[in-house]
């Protein structure tokens, strides 16, 4: 990548200009605007002549003249003197469109300025801004590369301008920028037809676009498009740039590219210098707000050091921009072709990349870190953060982690590192072997050397994740963020007792990274978004990612013992404090506090929906097993990925369809399997609450174990989650349907505030707000007994008392059905206990995630907590996922549709029927232990939830492994079709079925077959009765005898014996049991 020779264009630039008109170095310094208007040499300007716009308008000699005594006259009220020295040099030195683009009065207010500071002998460096905000301009005295970047980082942080002009004087002495808001004045039809149409027919005439292009330039096409168009922008261009950026529009309408055309050599019409030639890059750009999409682009223009000398932005349709950038030509004799090349490819990934990785590229002076590289350390240096800490004793921060990677002590390693990354996955020239070992150890080798043992053990690593990972989109044209499938050995720590996981993907986007783990090739797990409010607490959550999302896909490995898929999870952690800080733009004061509230929620949700975009596209390119996408990935290892998502923390219903349609679009074989919860196709988790009707029915077992009725009689309850929350909400809803006034909630508390009252929440008002989707700041205060209180989390105080609730209030029980991950952790678990030292509420349902971590969980036990463990309370929520998948891989979306309420009753009959099963099965097993508190932590009931999982995805990875070697495939797939549920079983085709990936059914095969055994005969009998060579052999024989047993049962239905309860209660529990004793299983068999 070019770096211009390693300087900076800043004064360097400035001063050759000046040189030109005839100023010396030596005035340049501190020149004032008396210096400009009455130097020693006159500067003139020859009239100008222009190339036609489609708006053509002009200012012929005479009315130029006329017009400049008309402003002389107009500003003698302010200083005849002085006018008359400032409006002959302003009329001749700024640029024709200038006067053609902006209003007479925005002339007047400029001039005004300009004048007073000449006045008074002061340099122009201004900020205006307009009486009604609706116009905001800079004039400076300098023009250097980066001055547009620091101007529109000075502009209002939440609001965007819809329009900007950026003009440089002739003489190349003072620039004058100006952003326009609110509403741009659209062509109309009588406009069009007077004034546009027919200046384009008649350049068409002679280039033949239109019968080149009809579908973007017949008359009708033209009318409809020059519609979307403002009227100021329409009035600047050229035809010719008009039809090349409504092609660039055309490219970019509809999905999320950068389209960027560059033009040499180009002759600028506001000049009449035919000698002075400019690089002309055009760039037209997709949903982002105009403010970032200038900030961006400008930021790289610095970095490059390239020197913006002209800007033209508009917004096409509302979401479009178009933008024109005029570079000086000066840069010829430096710049080769491909490094203008290059500045094309840059242009087009910029607005996608990390600010961390511009940052490092704008200070860096080495021209070998190149954009991409600087990426790809970035990815390294994020991915890496967690296990860095996890090595080392100190605390490193991410400043410092790039401080290492940048900084120019270790550069050369970090080049090294990237170099390596690039080579190895270059489909057009990969980097052989031999080549690779080679350069390996060089880098090795000079990280050796290193004497700073962070900076050491951090370039190790990240040396061995290149040298490892397994693939990555870094060539996929038009990608957004950046991928990789990393190898999970590379990111393992000591705290991970869960082993390896299957597989790792990592995706590094501008202001977000996600981890992706799971634990099976075939894995089910949710999508979660995090947003830390604060830079700390993003940079705890940051050093915490990896082992996050590890630690719930784990977890959902535990509790995805009931389905066909292994479990996995994706975290993607969103940087919303970059924006969402208070610090202000030159011009923010102006905004009202209402108004900067809303445009702050909005900033922080188009970024949140952009960082699922990013990480969902990522997690595609990676998975899709197009022959396309597969020209521009090198991998190593073969082997197919299936990822299944569902929606968790903070994705929307947009989010949701957003990621089907993509996936849809990129021809993902299984895309309607891609995603769960669509609002149309599939069941949404929050309509119908699917994870609390689980996590209800463990409520409900627990309660009835630990000696309380909640039927009968009233208990307390203090939750997390506040009511606009799926799984609080909704069990708010679920226990006032179940026990009605029973279930007293004396606290609650969610992300806005936090409502207490000993004397029990008002039961209707936060039904109120779970049916509005509203949070706890919404909360009626006046329902609220005289011991009761809101405290709201913006206050110190009212922050204080959020973040304690779980531990202060003493309850029957409590449900954290929200939060932070490990809230109550290894070094924190005591202040749940009372002064008594007894836990404050002493029967925990775990509804959220890994809310309590392990050690936390192994103490309270031992102090008399009954915990269920959320790999068991919440785990109804994927498997509705699971059940809704499966019947859209098998029927269409419109026989979906067709049946879903059908299905849906069907779907949660089944989801209470699975957690009835398991939680009377865990409270069996802990009745077997006495429930000793002191005794192993596998007689504890949260050991016992772990026993189950681990013993149900043993036995079904044991029936999976022997299946083939047991009975055909095509046995195979009439079990899998009797597992589905009834109302799907009768419309789901055969062929259908048998069309899926074999390792899904088999998988959903053994999941069924080993809840059938486990649930039933308890885990003793599983894991000491049944040989486990042998494990498939019986599970399919007790599926046979459970048969056999339902229909006996059936027939003594009917009868009138005596006795008949009893003679039938014997035989649903030990029938399968005797019948297997009976059958062939134990001996040896031929293969059936």
């Amino acid at each position: 990548m070019l770096r211009l020779n390693g300087l900076r264009a800043h004064k360097k630039k400035a001063f050759r200009s000046a040189k030109r008109h005839g100023i010396t170095a030596s005035t340049i310094k501190g020149r004032c605007i008396h210096d400009w208007v009455s130097g020693k040499r006159q500067l003139v300007v020859p009239p100008i002549r222009r190339e036609r716009s489609i708006g053509y308008s002009y200012r012929d000699p005479l009315l130029q003249e006329a017009w400049q005594k008309s402003l002389v006259h107009d500003l003698l009220n302010d200083n005849r003197a002085s006018a008359e020295e400032v409006v002959p040099w302003f009329n001749q030195n700024m640029p024709n469109d200038y006067f053609d683009q902006l209003p007479k009065d925005v002339w007047y207010t400029h001039l005004r300025a300009l004048t007073a500071l000449f006045e008074i002998r002061e340099t122009p460096d201004l900020g205006l801004m307009s009486p009604n905000g609706q116009l905001i301009t800079f004039i400076k005295s300098q023009h250097y590369a980066g001055m547009l970047q620091e101007m529109i980082h000075e502009l209002p942080i939440y609001r965007s301008p819809t329009m900007a002009r950026c003009f440089t004087s002739l003489d190349c002495l003072m620039t004058i920028n100006v952003f326009f808001y609110g509403d741009q004045q659209l062509a109309n039809d009588d406009i069009i037809d007077r004034r546009y149409l027919p200046n384009l027919n008649e350049y068409f005439a002679e280039s033949g676009d239109d019968e080149k292009f009809p579908e973007f330039f017949s008359t009708q096409a033209l009318r409809e498009y020059l519609r979307k168009c403002p009227i100021s922008y329409l009035n600047l261009c050229s035809p010719q740039r008009f039809v090349a950026q409504r092609k660039q529009y055309e490219r970019v309408k509809g999905n999320e590219m950068v389209d960027v055309t560059l033009e040499r050599n180009y002759q600028w019409h506001s000049r009449d210098d035919k000698d002075q030639h400019y690089t002309l890059i055009s760039i037209v750009t997709h949903n982002h707000t105009t403010r970032v999409t200038l900030e961006t682009f400008a930021t790289y223009m610095a970095s490059a050091n390239l020197d913006v000398e002209f800007l033209y932005a508009d917004r096409i349709d509302g979401n479009i921009d178009v933008i024109s950038i005029l570079l000086k030509a000066e840069s010829e004799d430096t710049l080769k072709q491909e490094d203008w090349d290059q500045i094309c490819n840059d242009l087009e990934r910029v607005k996608w990349l990390d600010n961390h990785a511009l940052e490092a590229f704008n200070k860096s002076l080495e021209k070998n870190l190149t954009l991409q590289r600087a990426e790809i350390l970035s990815a390294l240096i994020h991915m890496l953060h967690g296990q860095i800490n996890n090595s080392t004793e100190h605390d490193v921060s991410l400043d410092r982690l790039h401080k290492i990677a940048y900084g120019r002590a270790n550069l050369t390693v970090s080049l090294g590192i990237s170099e390596l990354f690039e080579r190895r996955f270059d489909p057009r020239n990969t980097m052989p072997a031999d080549q690779q070992a080679k350069l390996v150890e060089e880098i090795s080798s000079h990280i050796a050397t290193i004497v700073d043992e962070t900076s050491r053990n951090t370039l190790e690593k990240m040396l061995d994740v290149v040298k490892n990972s397994k693939k990555t989109n870094l060539y996929i044209p038009d990608r957004k963020a950046l991928a990789i499938s990393v190898d999970p050995a590379d990111l393992a720590t000591p705290k991970q007792q869960a082993g390896l996981p299957y597989g790792v993907f990592f995706v590094h986007g501008r202001r977000m990274n996600m981890f992706h783990a799971r634990f099976r090739e075939h894995s089910r797990g949710g999508m979660r978004v995090a947003t830390p409010f604060a830079a700390e607490d993003y940079t705890l959550r940051s050093s915490n990612h990896y082992n996050e999302a590890y630690g719930l896909a784990a977890t959902q490995q535990a509790k995805n013992k009931d389905i066909a898929e292994g479990g996995s999870k994706a975290v993607v952690l969103v940087r919303v404090h970059e924006v969402s800080v208070d610090r202000s733009g030159r011009f923010d004061e102006k905004e009202g506090i209402d108004e900067v509230k809303k445009m702050k929620q909005k900033t922080r949700e188009d970024l949140i929906f952009r960082s699922v975009r990013m990480a969902a596209d990522g997690l595609l390119d990676l998975i899709v097993p197009s022959e396309e996408l597969q020209d521009h990935i090198v991998c190593y290892g073969d082997r197919k990925e299936y990822v299944y998502l569902g929606p968790d923390e903070q994705i929307q219903p947009i989010h949701i369809n957003w990621i089907t349609d993509e996936a849809k679009g990129r021809q993902l074989p299984y895309a309607s399997a891609f995603m769960s919860s669509k609002p149309a196709t599939g069941i949404n988790h929050k309509e119908y609450g699917v994870t609390s009707e689980g996590v209800c029915i463990f409520m409900d077992v627990a309660l009835k174990n630990i000696g309380l009725n909640p039927e009968n009689e009233p208990f307390t309850l203090k939750m997390t989650g506040g009511p606009s929350g799926d799984v609080a909400g909704n069990a708010i809803k679920i226990l006032d349907r179940l026990y009605k006034g029973n279930a007293k909630i004396t606290g609650i508390v969610d992300h806005r505030a936090c409502a207490e009252d000993p004397e029990g929440l008002n039961t209707e008002e936060l039904l109120r707000l779970a049916s509005q989707d509203l949070t706890l700041e919404d909360f009626d205060t006046s329902v609220l007994s005289s011991k009761g209180g809101l405290h709201m989390r913006e206050t110190t105080d009212g922050r204080v008392m959020c973040d304690s609730m779980h531990n202060r209030l003493q309850t029957d029980a409590f449900l954290p059905a929200g939060g932070l991950p490990n809230t109550i952790r290894f070094d924190n678990w005591e202040a749940f206990l009372t002064p008594e030292g007894k836990p404050s509420s002493p029967l925990i349902v775990e509804a959220a995630n890994i809310f309590i971590d392990q050690t936390a969980r192994k103490h309270l036990t031992k102090h008399g907590a009954v915990i269920v463990k959320d790999s068991s309370a919440n785990k109804c929520g994927v498997i509705c996922s699971s059940m809704e998948i499966i019947a859209n891989l098998l029927l269409s979306e419109d026989e979906f549709i067709a049946f879903k309420k059908e299905y849906v009753a069907d779907v949660l009959h089944h989801l209470r029927l699975l957690a009835k099963k398991e939680a009377d099965l865990m409270f069996n097993e802990y009745k077997k232990t006495s429930g000793d508190p002191d005794g192993p932590w596998d007689a504890t009931l949260p050991g016992i939830a772990e026993r189950i999982s681990e013993v149900m995805n043993d036995t079904s990875d044991l029936i999976a492994g022997q299946l083939l070697d047991t009975i055909q495939y095509n046995k195979i797939t009439e079990i899998a079709a009797g597992a589905l549920l009834p109302s799907l079983r009768e419309r789901a085709p055969m062929e259908t079925l048998e069309a899926l990936p074999q390792g899904y059914i088999i998988n959903m095969v053994a999941k069924y077959l080993s809840s059938q055994l486990v649930y039933h005969e308890g885990i003793d009998y599983v894991k000491r009765a049944i040989p486990p060579n042998k494990m498939a052999m019986v599970a399919l024989q007790y599926a046979e005898e459970t048969k056999k047993v339902d229909s006996l049962l059936s027939a003594l239905g009917e009868t009138n014996i005596d006795q008949k309860e009893e003679i039938m209660e014997l035989l649903r529990i030990g029938g399968p049991r005797v019948g297997v004793l009976k059958s062939h299983v134990f001996q040896p068999t031929r293969r059936s």
